[in-house]
């Protein structure tokens, strides 16, 4: 025992990844097992953490029984839960009989083995090792000797374990939603305990159940995205969120609940960091939170991570620093800060943090900067400021609409056959070089009952949403037609018609200067979006007419080289088909 105290997690880690041959024999034989015994039954890092606390117990099944039963834990689901495994007479002969495993080996295993399942299923957010880091570093915490620890919404232990490789005087504290399952987390946490005497755990424990009067010098809370509201109940009703002077009426969000939940557990010397997503930072129904938060000092960073960073989900996600007496919010754009993996991306963290104290990359922004925006608090919104000196916002010179908002059952029932002499145009009409509405449906107006915008004119159409395509729309002749509700048709009111050239202005919001302009402002998870409001706050260069008119002309005289040279590509490749099938073509071999 003395020597495993002596041990670091470090030497545990690295020998675990030196026994991955004995690993995967480990694996094997438990899985034959639980071939025959087709049970609810914990993988290989369970089973090694149950092995060495029986060895522990002097091998004594009665004196495991009673340890896992004893609250150390603080969760009476989890003594429950583990008692009731153990005596499965499979489960006690596999514990039995795998004895003779070495210490080390069985707390490399219960540490560092996680099963990809695990992920899926229980929605831990802990399998980017490089996030991890990230989070913990925006903690702040080398600086201390000893420190109390929240962790909410915790999984499957990966960040405690190495927040208490580095801080032996740890006071740990965690909830889960159901942590009755979480039994990869809870077993991690005992044995952390059992390794280095110093550390206090607080609890593994439901939200309700934590100690009201309880604070914390660090926090860390991945919060539920999309919250249920069943989901929600399982947080105390105590004033948690009003007592920082929200009323809970105000909440609308069920990750803001969260995350002011947590906050109000928070010292007022101690740091929070928690991530989110891209509505939780601009959604107008919590702007009210956002401005509490930004008026009284309590958010101090907001960084844009990279995409892709978990394996399981391509949601847009944000670390965001909370602590008290800020004067203004940083903000930081780190989302090409990445090293591409094969099935996601991995932050570049030193990077990052270099790039925080750097001033000319990361924006801070005083709280009366950040109420002119509307206490958006997307970072792009601020470190994508517009170059241009001289502009006009979009909504003064020109018209905009958004097109027909219509459901797949409804457009089928007023698509028809019959030339109506109105098409309707779908967003796959504009998705190359120019809109070709040449295949797209006639609709029955007469069916709609509702306004709409019929386009008889050339039209600029702006995609609504991401990759927001901008394209001209060239009607011919007596066409009509109706855009969808995922593009804006966009004219020049007529009063600007001698000033402005609408190719142009299609041409400018497919530059880079352009495209992040709308990045400023798109807002969305999955899919981001760009609203009415804010498309008409754009704003587009003062450019001489004839200057228009040139680059304009410019352009045209291009695309019609390309589809010059696009045509004879295509007769050239039907002619060499055409040489293929007279030379291979039966009765033509020999």
């Amino acid at each position: 025992m003395e020597d495993l105290l002596k041990k670091t997690l470090m030497d545990l880690k690295k020998m675990y990844f030196d026994y991955q041959d004995k690993v995967r024999e480990f694996k094997r034989k438990w899985s034959d097992i639980c071939v025959t015994n087709s049970q609810k039954n914990y993988d290989v890092n369970v089973m090694s953490a149950l092995i060495y606390f029986y060895k522990q117990c002097g091998m004594d099944s009665r004196l495991l029984n009673k340890y896992l039963g004893n609250n150390k834990i603080n969760n009476d689901g989890f003594g429950v839960t583990m008692k009731a495994y153990i005596t499965k007479d499979y489960v006690q002969k596999f514990i039995s009989d795998n004895a003779y495993l070495d210490d080390d080996f069985l707390l490399g295993v219960a540490f560092f083995y996680d099963e990809q399942k695990l992920y899926r299923e229980d929605g831990a957010r802990e399998d980017n090792e490089s996030l991890n880091t990230l989070l913990e570093e925006l903690l702040g915490y080398d600086s201390l000797d000893a420190f109390s620890f929240l962790q909410g919404n915790a999984n499957p232990g990966r960040i405690l374990v190495d927040i208490a490789s580095k801080i032996p005087l740890l006071n740990y504290t965690a909830y889960a939603m159901e942590p009755d399952r979480m039994v990869v987390l809870q077993l991690r946490a005992l044995l952390l305990q059992r390794i280095q005497e110093e550390m206090t755990l607080g609890g593994i424990v439901q939200p309700k159940s934590l100690v009201e009067n309880k604070l914390f010098d660090r926090i860390l809370t991945m919060p539920i995205w999309r919250p249920s509201t069943k989901v929600m109940e399982r947080f105390p009703e105590r004033p948690s969120i009003s007592e920082l002077g929200i009323p809970e009426s105000k909440v609308n969000d069920g990750e803001w609940q969260e995350i002011l939940f947590n906050f109000s557990l928070l010292e007022r010397k101690g740091k929070m960091v928690t991530l989110v997503t891209n509505s939780t930072l601009a959604n107008s129904l919590n702007s009210n939170i956002r401005e509490y938060l930004v008026k009284n000092g309590l958010i101090e960073t907001i960084i844009e991570l990279p995409d892709r960073l978990l394996e399981y989900t391509g949601i847009d996600l944000y670390a965001v620093v909370l602590s008290y007496g800020n004067k203004g919010v940083k903000f930081l754009d780190a989302s090409q800060a990445y090293t591409e993996q094969r099935r996601r991306k991995d932050i570049d963290v030193t990077t990052v943090l270099e790039n925080l104290d750097n001033p000319e990359i990361c924006r801070f922004e005083s709280i009366e900067s950040i109420a002119r925006e509307g206490y958006n608090l997307l970072p792009k919104r601020y470190t994508l400021k517009t170059n241009i000196i001289d502009g006009v916002p979009l909504g003064e010179i020109c018209n905009i609409s958004r097109g027909l908002v219509i459901s797949s059952k409804e457009l089928d029932d007023f698509v028809t056959d019959v030339d109506t002499g109105v098409r309707y145009l779908y967003t796959k009409d504009a998705d190359g070089d120019a809109v070709d509405y040449s295949q797209s449906p006639f609709i029955d107006v007469e069916k709609l009952k509702r306004k709409f915008t019929l386009l008889d004119n050339d039209t600029w159409l702006l995609g609504r949403t991401s990759p927001f395509r901008s394209n001209m729309l060239y009607v011919e002749g007596n066409d009509k037609l109706i855009a969808n509700g995922n593009q804006f048709s966009i004219t020049i009111l007529p009063k600007y018609k001698n000033q402005y050239l609408l190719p142009y202005l299609a041409l400018y919001f497919n530059s880079k200067a352009g495209r992040e302009q709308i990045e400023r402002f798109a807002v969305g998870q999955l899919i981001k979006s760009l609203s009415l409001k804010d498309l008409k706050t754009l704003k587009i260069p003062k450019v001489s007419i004839e200057k228009q008119k040139e680059v304009v002309d410019r352009i045209r005289m291009i695309e019609t080289e390309i589809k010059t040279i696009k045509e004879e590509l295509k007769t050239l490749n039907k002619q060499k088909e055409l040489i293929v099938e007279e030379e291979f073509s039966i009765g033509n071999t020999c």
